[in-house]
């Protein structure tokens, strides 16, 4: 829970990670908070500009103020437990929510990467929040499931002004920045600098200018910027986003993990497939390590649907016994389930003539030695 409160109060509130203020401008703008605890009248005025992006004011001032929770001092604490409790209950079913069929929930992974996505998840209470993923892991499946409802507009796709014209607005145009909404900006190292620091400035400072317009208007977007490089963040982006920020390593860098990720993902994927062992081959887990992953995810699934279609097509062709499948005619990694039956098979019908067998498989026989040992063959 994201608590701001006086400085003279700090004594009171032992219990909870708080931040203090002595004058409420210098933090009030910083942060989307949960509760402001204020105890002047003045600071008051000034919180309840603050209202609409959902905070909630306790004054513990000698007045009774409407439409504000007055609380007296001495019971500051035990409010703030109460509050926390159906906050966090609250937080907890949103995010069972999101992450229902997230690919990361069913497993427990400490990865890099899984405390990446998380992170991420929570960006959405900062004003502005700076991201960093290489080609592709910030796809439209995992923002959705991460950080709930969103806009997203790509500088690699769209035109810089068509952006700036959705965003900002005009005298035709309804600005998107009036919405209470989360923008997604994507690869923002191929956009200006100046107007990616316009657009951070408005989210940041709570205000903005339509085009042609001179009255300012009060933002109420919460902005994520996307960055393929770290070292593509200009400095005064990366003040602005301050600690709101999250770096999302590429799938080759969390190599460890992915015969889990890879495991489960098959497993879902062939639920309705039959006759399919998992019970996977080493090599498969090598060249899961081995890939360079172009495409990150998609380039995963890609392989995940190759395996399970190689897998199926060995037992089918098995089963119809007119011809040995040869394991290069499939996805170069079976499983050892799918290995040991291929080589069985062949041993059955050539005997201990190898040359036969390894034509047959389409290996050679260096490999059918190394197979046979692995799997107790003769």
């Amino acid at each position: 829970m994201n608590i701001l409160i006086p400085v003279g109060l700090k004594s009171k509130i032992n219990d909870f990670d708080h931040t203090t203020y002595v004058k409420i401008e210098d933090e009030i703008y910083s942060h989307f908070w949960d509760v402001v605890v204020v105890e002047n009248m003045d600071d008051l005025k000034i919180v309840m500009q603050f209202q609409k992006f959902g905070i909630q004011i306790v004054y513990v001032g000698i007045e009774k103020v409407k439409n504000v929770l007055n609380v007296n001092v001495d019971d500051i604490e035990v409010f703030l437990s109460l509050f926390n409790s159906v906050l966090e209950k609250s937080k907890e079913i949103d995010t069972l929510k999101k992450n229902q069929d997230l690919l990361f929930e069913p497993m427990s992974l400490s990865s890099k990467m899984a405390m990446a996505y998380e992170k991420l998840s929570k960006l959405v209470q900062s004003r502005m929040a700076t991201v960093t993923a290489q080609n592709g892991l910030l796809e439209e499946w995992i923002l959705s499931k991460t950080i709930g409802q969103h806009e997203t507009f790509d500088f690699s796709v769209l035109q810089e002004e068509e952006i700036l014209l959705r965003l900002f607005g005009s005298k035709n145009h309804l600005p998107l920045f009036l919405k209470s909404t989360v923008i997604v900006l994507m690869n923002c190292d191929l956009a200006n600098p100046a107007s990616v620091l316009k657009i951070a400035m408005a989210s940041s400072n709570g205000y903005f200018q339509i085009y042609g317009v001179n009255d300012k208007k009060t933002c109420n977007a919460k902005l994520i910027l996307h960055f393929e490089n770290s070292a593509n963040i200009p400095k005064p982006i990366s003040q602005l986003s301050g600690k709101h920020f999250v770096e999302i390593p590429a799938l080759k860098e969390i190599s460890d993990d992915l015969p889990t990720i890879f495991r489960f993902t098959v497993s879902t994927m062939a639920q309705n497939t039959k006759n399919v062992s998992f019970n996977f081959s080493d090599d498969v887990f090598e060249s899961l390590k081995r890939e360079e992953w172009s495409e990150n995810w998609r380039s995963f699934f890609k392989f995940c649907n190759a395996f399970i279609s190689g897998e199926t097509a060995i037992h089918k062709d098995i089963e119809n016994d007119s011809e040995i499948p040869k394991m290069r005619d499939y996805i170069k990694n079976i499983t050892s389930a799918g290995e040991n039956i291929l080589i069985k098979k062949a041993i059955e019908r050539y005997k201990n003539d190898k040359k036969k067998i390894c034509k047959a498989l389409g290996i050679n026989i260096k490999t059918l030695n190394k197979k046979l040992k692995i799997y107790n063959l003769k």
